[in-house]
C-alpha cells in the first residue's frame, strides 16, 4: 500500500494541479510585493495639426502634461507640427496600511492553497487506500466464489446421478442446475466489482489500464487496538485557512477608504511649429521638442463619498466569512462523530473475527450433514440447498473479516487526520 500511496502523491494529476495552484499564490504574493514599486510612465508624440486657438495640437494618448498657447487673431486651418515628450513618476509611501493589508491577503490565500493541497492530498491517500482494501475484498469473493462454482458442479453431478437412477426426483436436478446458474451468476457479478475496483484504483494512481494485486496481509491479520493521535485535521485546517483569507480580505475592503499620499514627478519637452513671437512655421520645425520643464509635487487621494461601498461590501465579506466560520464547526462535529463510529466499528470488527471461525465451522459440519443426509434419503434437496447458501455466507464472511477490521482503521484515520496512524497498526 505504501508503494501504491507514493504512486499516486506524484502521478495523480489533480495533485499536480494542487501543487500549480500553491505556486500561483506564491507568484502572487511577488506580484502584491511589486505594488510598493513607482510607476514611471513614458510617451510622447509628434502631430500634425491646424494651430487654431492652441500652439499645436496633442491627440490623447498615455499621460501627457497639458501645454496650450494663447487664442490665434483669425480662424486658420493652417498646419503646423507639434510634439510632445514626458515622463510622469508616482509613488505612494503612505497608504495608511492598504498596502499591508493586500500583502495580508496574498500571504491568506497562499496559505489557503497550500492548505487545499494538503487536504487534497489527505484525501487522495484515503481514496487509494479504501480502493485498495476493497480490491482487496472483491478479490477474495470472487475467490470464494470460484471455489462455490466447483462445489455446486461436484454437488449437481451428484443429484443429478442419483436423479438419472431413480433415487431422486427429476425436480431435484433442475433445483441443482439452477443453484449452479445462480453460483456462477454471482461469481460473474464478483468479477464485476473487482474489474471496477482496478479501474478505479488505476484512475488514482494515475496508471490507466493497469492490473493490481493488494496485499492480502490485510486479510490475513487483524489490526491491534490504538489511540488515534491528536494531530490538526487537513479538512480542519483547510477550513482555518478559508476563515483566515475572508477576513484578510475584509481587512482590505475596509481600508480600501483610507486616503492614499503619493509623490509625484514629471519631464516633458514641448515643440511646436508656432512660434513665441506668433510666427508660424510650416516646415518641420515644431517635429522635435525645443523647450523643456519638469515639475514635482505631493498628491492626496481620498474618495469621501466611497463609504456606504466600502461598508456593504466589507459586511457581504464578513457574513461570507461567518458562513465559513459555522462550516468549520459543522466540519468538527462531522470528525467527531465519525471518531466515535470508527472506534464502534473497529470493536464489532473484533467480535466478528472470534465469531467467524465459529460460524464457518458451524456451515461446514452443517452443509456435509444435510449432504450426507440427502444421499441417504433422509433430507431433501431443499435442505441440501440451504446449508449449501449458510457456507457460502460464512465463507464470505470469513474472508471480509480482517478487512472489515481494517476499514474501521482507516476510518478511524480519516478522523483523526494523520495517515501515519494507519501504518502503526502494520506488524512486519
Amino acid at each position: 500500500m505504501n508503494e501504491a500511496l507514493e504512486l499516486a502523491r506524484t502521478q495523480a494529476p489533480h495533485l499536480q494541479a494542487k501543487a500549480y495552484q500553491v505556486q500561483a499564490a506564491e507568484a502572487d504574493i511577488a506580484l502584491t510585493k511589486t505594488q510598493r514599486l513607482p510607476s514611471v510612465r513614458l510617451s510622447g508624440q509628434v502631430s500634425y495639426g491646424s494651430n487654431n486657438a492652441v500652439a499645436g495640437t496633442m491627440l490623447p494618448i498615455g499621460t501627457i502634461i497639458p501645454s496650450s498657447g494663447s487664442l490665434s487673431g483669425v480662424n486658420s486651418y493652417n498646419a503646423v507640427f507639434g510634439s510632445m515628450g514626458t515622463a510622469l513618476a508616482e509613488w505612494s509611501p503612505v497608504t495608511f496600511g492598504q498596502y499591508p493589508a493586500q500583502q495580508a491577503r496574498a500571504e491568506a490565500a497562499r496559505s489557503y492553497a497550500q492548505a487545499d493541497a494538503d487536504n487534497e492530498l489527505f484525501t487522495q491517500q484515503l481514496r487509494v487506500a479504501q480502493t485498495y482494501l476493497d480490491l482487496l475484498a472483491t478479490q477474495s469473493l470472487r475467490q470464494v466464489r470460484e471455489q462455490d462454482v466447483r462445489r455446486v458442479a461436484v454437488l449437481k453431478k451428484t443429484i443429478t446421478r442419483l436423479a438419472l437412477n431413480g433415487l431422486r426426483p427429476g425436480v431435484d436436478s433442475t433445483l441443482a442446475r439452477a443453484a449452479e446458474a445462480q453460483s456462477r451468476l454471482a461469481l460473474v457479478s464478483a468479477q464485476e466489482q473487482e474489474a471496477d475496483r482496478q479501474a478505479r484504483l488505476s484512475t488514482l494512481l494515475g496508471q490507466p489500464g493497469a492490473t493490481w494485486q493488494p496485499d492480502t496481509l490485510y486479510n490475513r491479520t487483524l489490526p491491534p487496538a490504538l489511540v488515534p493521535p491528536t494531530a490538526t485535521h487537513p479538512t480542519l485546517g483547510l477550513q482555518q485557512r478559508a476563515v483566515d483569507l475572508g477576513q484578510a480580505r475584509e481587512t482590505v475592503i475596509r481600508r480600501q477608504y483610507r486616503p492614499r499620499i503619493s509623490l509625484l514627478g514629471a519631464t516633458w519637452g514641448r515643440g511646436s511649429g508656432l512660434g513665441y513671437n506668433g510666427q508660424t512655421d510650416y516646415g518641420l520645425a515644431g517635429a522635435a521638442p525645443t523647450r523643456f520643464n519638469y515639475a514635482v509635487g505631493v498628491g492626496v487621494v481620498f474618495d469621501l463619498l466611497d463609504w456606504p461601498r466600502v461598508q456593504a461590501q466589507a459586511k457581504a465579506e464578513n457574513l461570507r466569512t461567518q458562513g465559513l466560520q459555522a462550516e468549520y464547526r459543522q466540519q468538527q462535529l462531522e470528525l467527531s462523530n465519525q471518531a466515535t463510529l470508527a472506534e464502534q466499528r473497529l470493536t464489532l470488527a473484533a467480535e466478528r473475527a472470534r465469531q467467524g471461525p465459529l460460524q464457518l465451522a458451524a456451515a461446514r459440519q452443517a452443509f456435509r450433514q444435510k449432504l450426507a443426509l440427502y444421499n441417504a434419503g433422509l433430507a431433501t434437496v431443499v435442505d441440501v440447498t440451504q446449508a449449501l447458501y449458510g457456507l457460502q455466507q460464512a465463507e464470505q464472511d470469513q474472508v471480509l473479516t480482517a478487512n472489515a477490521a481494517w476499514q474501521a482503521v482507516l476510518l478511524q484515520t480519516a478522523a483523526a487526520g494523520d495517515f501515519s496512524f494507519f501504518f502503526t497498526h502494520v506488524t512486519p
